[in-house]
């Protein structure tokens, strides 16, 4: 089988499989490559988001994606099951693969196994089934082809993905006009029903307060996105809970920032040639994804504001470019580096815009700035850092 469209323009008959999703779903696609106990790399490329997914002998061994995608130890670190400390403490000690931290926390009882799962859960969820909700982004394959760097094992069996996954698009397609984003925000309603939330949707509800999202929620409740959505969906058909957007003029501010921030550091970081470049992917970036912001010399001259493009969306797209260049400049600077590119306006914006920039991850949560607010801890009634 083989199809001459292809997302860069290269020759028919580079690659072994080449096509777009539509004609053939993600699940047709994984289906074929297991079934056929095929080795190689897939390709998924829906805009400036990609991920390349390792096939070996038919079976899903490993996810890698443009922006970078949080191992096993950082989804510990998230959600304070564990401290920098213990993980550079094993480090030291020998303990380098996430599969061997993991067994030693085990076995010295600083997780438990619900922990674990719940992390794999995440993982998976972040880096498979997301995938199962693009829509019209292109594909290739290549066989023999091994990718094993910037991404995350995977030991589940494929098939199973597969299972999980269309179950998942479908419900998702059913919950979607209440929850369409897991960066929406929930609050409480005015005149909710007199009668208590259900007991297996009072932990969701326990955590709406107005000013976290779907994503947030999900970290403090310890469960998976979709789960959470799922009984936010409840929540609000039920009368308890109603959807708040992001606030658009807020979000292209701290985006404007933001960015001027990553350039301005970039100079000062004696790195010119990158911050030009820079400039220019994120003029490319909105330019190709009907944004109206762009920047000059390091300043941005026109904004998102009147852009009619949903908040929601918004984020979802400023996201995807910050998390696209934080992936980038980790693997091309020294740690203090990466960081300091975007901690200096962290530490001086107000709370607000930090509470922002935490929620969308527009800074490293596993960098050392945020592993130190884990050691606060605040009641569940209280305006928490979200985790």
């Amino acid at each position: 089988m083989r199809y001459d469209m292809t997302p860069n323009g290269n020759a028919a008959g580079e690659f072994d499989l080449q096509g777009k999703l539509g004609v053939f779903t993600l699940s047709d696609l994984f289906q074929m490559l297991s079934y056929s106990n095929k080795s190689g790399v897939l390709t998924l490329i829906q805009g400036w988001n990609t991920r390349t997914i390792t096939f070996q002998d038919g079976r899903i061994s490993y996810v890698a994606a443009g922006s970078r995608l949080p191992t096993m130890r950082d989804l510990l670190l998230r959600h304070g099951k564990v401290s920098r400390d213990q993980i550079e403490n094993l480090a030291r000690r020998g303990y380098r693969t996430d599969e061997a931290i993991i067994a030693e926390l085990t076995r010295t009882g600083s997780i438990t196994q619900e922990d674990v799962s719940l992390c794999r859960d995440q993982l998976l969820e972040i880096s498979i089934f997301t995938l199962f909700l693009w829509r019209n982004c292109y594909f290739t394959f290549k066989a023999g082809e091994i990718i094993r760097e910037g991404g995350v094992n995977v030991s589940v069996d494929s098939m199973q993905l597969i299972i999980e996954g269309t179950r998942r698009v479908d419900e998702w397609i059913e919950i979607s006009p209440v929850v369409p984003s897991i960066y929406m925000i929930y609050r409480r309603t005015n005149r909710p029903p007199a009668a208590n939330p259900p007991r297996d949707l009072r932990s969701v509800f326990r955590l709406v307060d107005g000013n976290r999202d779907v994503a947030t929620i999900a970290g403090r409740a310890g469960m998976t996105q979709f789960d959470t959505a799922k009984a936010l969906y409840d929540l609000v058909n039920a009368g308890y809970v109603e959807s708040i957007p992001p606030d658009k003029q807020k979000v292209s501010e701290l985006f404007n920032m933001a960015v001027e921030s990553i350039y301005f550091k970039l100079i000062l970081f004696s790195q010119g040639k990158t911050a030009v470049e820079f400039e220019n992917q994120l003029n490319q970036f909105a330019i190709e994804n009907g944004l109206k912001v762009r920047m000059s010399q390091g300043k941005v001259l026109m904004s998102d504001q009147r852009t009619p493009i949903s908040p929601a969306e918004l984020v979802d797209l400023y996201k995807l470019f910050i998390a696209i260049q934080n992936n980038k400049f980790s693997k091309m600077f020294d740690p203090v580096v990466a960081q300091g590119l975007m901690e200096g306006l962290y530490l001086h914006t107000d709370p607000e815009f930090q509470a922002m920039m935490r929620m969308y991850e527009f800074i490293e949560i596993e960098g050392l700035l945020m592993l130190e607010m884990f050691g606060s801890h605040q009641s569940d009634d209280a305006v928490e850092a979200p985790a």
